[in-house]
């Protein structure tokens, strides 16, 4: 029997405080996942991530079918990956990111807040802002310092990749 659809979690990126019971070497505590509350089978699925690109995770296949909503519940919600702005300045070991900064957020694979700072290149033609893929790990309390930030996205070309989840 499928559980409920409304006594689970909702969908997106959460981080596992236990591994997934039956299935402990492929989804073990401390990992990031994208959690499912429904699939094809009716039953709730979790992911693990495949790759990442430009700071983003992607999650692929039919992920992990589990029927243990106690295990479900203990899983820790995660702010969304994307762009924010800071609302006051950051300080972090090595510097300081000043109130307004426009920085993306995104996870290593344990699930671990990680910033990008928006800088411009000179060196570049264009008009873009650039994100290293190098950042800087920040505590989840951090995460009170930013504010969603709304950045327009090109429609995707045919054919073309997307972030998120397939």
């Amino acid at each position: 029997m499928a559980t409920p659809k409304s006594l689970l979690p909702d969908c997106g990126l959460y981080r596992t405080t236990k591994p997934l019971p039956d299935h402990e070497e492929a989804v073990p505590a401390g990992v990031l996942v994208y959690f499912h509350n429904h699939s094809d089978s009716g039953l709730p699925v979790v992911m693990v991530p495949d790759h990442n690109v430009h700071n983003r995770w992607h999650f692929h296949g039919e992920g992990v079918p589990f029927r243990g909503l106690s295990w479900a519940d203990s899983l820790t919600k995660l702010s969304p990956e994307g762009f924010y702005v800071l609302r006051k300045a950051l300080a972090f070991e090595g510097g300081e990111w000043p109130k307004g900064a426009i920085v993306q957020l995104g996870y290593n694979k344990s699930g671990d807040p990680i910033l990008f700072i928006a800088q411009v290149r000179a060196a570049l033609d264009e008009n873009d802002l650039f994100f290293s893929d190098r950042g800087v790990g920040v505590t989840r309390e951090q995460l009170a310092l930013l504010e969603p930030a709304q950045v327009f996205a090109e429609p995707i070309p045919a054919g073309g990749h997307s972030s998120g989840v397939h």
